[in-house]
């Protein structure tokens, strides 16, 4: 009755050392995974929000704004808020930098010749296009 079998004790402990390396394991990857996918989103949804700001230096895209089709390289239908954007073409145009600071940097220029993306403001969202 007072026999214990080293042999047992020796499995058991390492079965549940291994067990929880394992749980540790699976933890961090739905972590990583889920880090991945939050930054994806995040990307993808800073990628529709857009400010326009006063410093040219600071801006990544030098934007003119056309009212003749034929001449904008991106056809762009504005939403009236963040969650609103769906697809490339749309542009949530944020009104308080200060809350979207992962908004990209736009600077409004005079002319198409100084603009890096010529945009033509369309009124349905199904008009909105990115050419190539």
């Amino acid at each position: 009755m007072g026999f214990v079998n080293k042999n047992l004790i020796k499995i058991n402990s390492e079965s549940m050392i291994g067990g929880k390396f394992y749980r540790l394991f699976i933890e961090s990857k739905k972590i990583k995974l889920s880090i991945i996918i939050i930054g994806v989103l995040h990307f993808s949804s800073s990628a529709q929000m857009v400010k326009f700001i006063k410093n040219q230096y600071q801006a990544k895209y030098r934007v003119f704004i056309t009212d003749k089709p034929k001449e904008a390289n991106q056809w762009i239908y504005q939403v009236s808020g963040p969650t609103d954007v769906r697809k490339p073409g749309e542009w949530y145009v944020v009104k308080n930098p200060q809350l979207f600071k992962q908004a990209v940097n736009l600077f409004r220029v005079d002319t198409k010749d100084d603009a890096d993306i010529i945009v033509y403001y369309v009124s349905t969202r199904d008009s909105a296009k990115i050419f190539q």
